[in-house]
């Protein structure tokens, strides 16, 4: 379903949704210190009169970043053809959402003591249920996304990085450049719900049971040796270097911007920083904006 906005005077618009609680207000806030014109709690029956202001306004709002009042299921139905899918919108219009666990969403709510604007005392018992009614009122609108950042383990500067990034696809970088972000994990910490791709690395040989290796992470040489010493650590970097080869490319011709592979360990100490960063060093040059994150370091 194509978008029914009228965008083709703008060169970015930039559409903010999420669970409240998962980091919109502070998206908003870097997206303003990027140079987007920032609207805030925008109701949804005024977007389209604000699009045709702003083809009068000139070029202060060339670059504009909304965040929408979807208060209720009618205005969700009103936005959702103004949208349209991820892959038949206008390239020049990105919707952004951004996701958290309940668990991290009601710590932070505790955290600044603020009210959820969603509670209902008539409907929930606890704060949990606010965010489940809100959760899977939203995800018509989460499927729709061009980017989903789950937020639960987000700093404000991974957040800003996150979105930097995403904004330089759009413009700053030339077209055809597919970024592809390796993310080392620990599966006792949980699977990172923003990963494209999952790779279990658990078959390998565990270098936390050797005494002297146990405090040090993937990064350092003798941990890095002693993976690698294994042959089958050897053949799996090397057959999933050529399936990511073969991948790469249809990726990007599909419009991809970005691709986030998770590689995971028990831990996420070992085995898994090890081969995220050798899959990492394998790909540089090679064509493709490389970058490599250990989420439990």
């Amino acid at each position: 379903m194509r978008s029914s906005l009228d965008v083709d005077h703008i060169n970015s618009l930039v559409v903010i949704a999420g669970l409240s609680g998962a980091g919109k207000s502070s998206a908003m806030d870097l997206l303003g210190d990027s140079g987007y014109y920032i609207v805030d709690n925008l109701p949804v029956p005024l977007l389209e009169q604000f699009l045709s202001y702003t083809k009068k306004a000139g070029p202060r709002f060339r670059n504009t970043a909304l965040l929408l009042d979807i208060d209720s299921e009618e205005n969700q139905a009103q936005l959702l053809p103004m949208i349209g899918t991820a892959s038949e919108r206008p390239k020049n219009l990105k919707v952004i959402f951004l996701d958290a666990n309940t668990q991290t969403i009601v710590k932070r709510y505790s955290e600044t003591r603020r009210p959820h604007p969603g509670f209902n005392a008539a409907k929930d018992k606890t704060l949990s249920d606010t965010i489940a009614r809100e959760r899977q009122r939203l995800q018509p609108i989460k499927e729709a996304a061009d980017l989903l950042l789950d937020t639960s383990t987000f700093t404000i500067h991974t957040l800003r990085r996150e979105l930097r990034e995403f904004l330089t696809n759009l413009g700053s970088i030339p077209k055809g450049n597919l970024r592809v972000n390796f993310f080392s994990f620990g599966f006792k910490h949980g699977v990172p719900l923003d990963c494209d791709l999952i790779v279990d690395v658990r078959f390998l040989r565990n270098p936390h049971f050797v005494e002297e290796l146990r405090q040090q992470d993937g990064r350092d040489a003798p941990v890095r040796d002693y993976v690698f010493e294994s042959p089958e650590a050897q053949e799996f970097v090397s057959r999933y270097e050529d399936l990511l080869r073969f991948l790469l490319p249809k990726y990007q011709y599909e419009g991809k911007a970005y691709l986030n592979v998770g590689i995971g360990c028990t831990g996420g100490q070992h085995r898994s920083v090890a081969i995220a960063e050798e899959l990492c060093k394998r790909l540089q040059g090679a064509d493709y904006l490389v970058s490599v994150k250990h989420r439990e370091l």
